[in-house]
């Protein structure tokens, strides 16, 4: 049966502001205060490997490749490798914005550059998507796409043919070295894009689906592509009943409605261990809100909303994770980057946590716990080391919440990547 947290007798505008706060939680890229960052992305790898929350969709994937096999664009004499590959880059992104700006019935479509006009852009698309390129042996290259291009004299053709390692030569003989690109043919891409956007083609579908079963056994999307039911889950756990005032986010809302029905024994435990993860490092986030708020003097209603947000964390705790009785956060910190700090404040909250029932009782010294981990995590830059120092504090925050929340994982940006490939495969 699965639980819920509810929010009982609360007013309607009580409601609203709670809502916006989980709505801020959940966006990506929040500034990681408390240094549990590295735990965070460490399960985000097991559960999406190759993926980003940058990610937007599937046919990224294969632009980058695309650009290194492309004869038809010769590189001009003053160019080298590099700048060759920027500029088609920059021309495909203009390519990409042109088709969207005058398909109306599609401008809504998520895209790199939907706001820029000369497709310029602060990151590109293959910085963002290079790992998952390289995850997936779309390119069999292990460094970076600035390493593979940095020969300034370099043709696209001799960078394409540079060798794998000696390993490799002894291993598959000189003539079966495996092809630096391997993503299948460049013929016609620019003009497939120019034609339909970023709409996968049936091969590219298929070679996306393949490789992620190949290479990611283990992963979510893998489930996803080979499991139907768990595909439906995960679909309909990103629309939340906008009534429902339950604590909770997609990845939590989908885990809770499918983890049974996961085949993979190793993606189902990590599953779980992913959800009740995101569960316990909310509570810590909890209070060090509470505590900031209390310390730049915000809206008494701010505050008595956090300390709700507490008491229900705590009370319902137990109940909504999935194996409480078995969760031990040093595990989900083995083989993980963490601070030695870190690791004994997260094992300390552990503690405390268990040994108390009732908000009230943990409060004051989980707040005070959050504070001294924020500032030995963010040292001058911390916040509560500003406001010792009497420094100016940004207004916005008196009522913003500032932190990592509860924790989507990659969910989104594998929502969109995979809508791409089982739309074209028919799922």
């Amino acid at each position: 049966m699965t639980s819920k947290i509810g929010w009982i007798d609360f007013s309607p505008l009580h409601r609203e502001r709670v809502k916006r706060f989980i709505e801020l939680m959940e966006e990506d890229g929040v500034q990681d205060e408390l240094g549990v960052g590295t735990i965070r992305d460490a399960m985000s790898n097991k559960l999406f490997p190759g993926f980003s929350t940058l990610h937007t969709r599937a046919k990224y994937f294969f632009i980058t490749p695309y650009i290194l096999l492309d004869r038809e664009r010769k590189q001009r004499k003053s160019e080298s490798g590099k700048d060759y590959f920027n500029r088609v880059e920059i021309e495909t992104n203009n390519t990409i914005i042109k088709f969207y700006e005058s398909c109306k019935e599609r401008k809504e479509e998520s895209y790199f550059g939907k706001f820029k006009k000369d497709g310029v852009l602060k990151r590109q698309p293959s910085e963002i998507y290079w790992n998952g390129i390289t995850t997936l042996r779309l390119v069999n290259y292990d460094g970076t796409l600035d390493q593979l291009l940095r020969d300034k004299h370099s043709t696209i053709e001799e960078l394409l043919s540079c060798n794998q390692g000696d390993d490799t030569v002894k291993e598959q003989g000189e003539n079966n070295k495996p092809r630096v690109v391997d993503a299948g043919s460049a013929d016609g891409w620019i003009e497939n894009i120019t034609e339909k956007g970023l709409t996968l083609t049936s091969v590219e579908a298929q070679i996306l689906r393949d490789r992620l079963i190949k290479h990611t056994p283990n992963s979510l999307p893998t489930e996803l592509l080979t499991n139907d039911e768990v595909w439906e889950v995960y679909k309909a756990a990103a629309y939340k009943d906008k009534g429902n005032e339950q604590i909770t986010n997609a990845f939590i809302n989908f885990v809770e409605k499918a983890y049974k029905l996961v085949e993979n024994e190793e993606l189902r435990t990590n599953l779980i261990t992913a959800h009740d993860l995101s569960l316990f490092l909310y509570g810590p986030h909890i209070a060090y809100n509470l505590r900031l708020a209390e310390q730049v003097k915000a809206a008494e209603s701010v505050i008595q909303e956090l300390r709700d947000m507490g008491i229900v964390w705590l009370e319902t705790l137990e109940q909504r994770m999935i194996d409480y009785k078995r969760f031990d956060i040093s595990n989900c910190m083995q083989d993980v980057n963490v601070k030695p700090t870190t690791r004994l404040f997260l094992k300390e909250v552990q503690q405390l946590v268990t040994q108390q029932e009732k908000w009230q009782d943990i409060e004051p010294e989980l707040c005070d716990r959050v504070e001294k981990q924020e500032e030995r995590n963010k040292k001058t830059k911390s916040r509560f080391f500003k406001l010792k120092n009497n420094r100016v504090v940004d207004e916005n925050e008196k009522g913003a919440w500032v932190g990592l929340g509860l924790i989507n994982y990659r969910y989104t940006a594998a929502l969109a990547v995979m809508k791409d490939v089982q739309e074209v495969l028919g799922k």
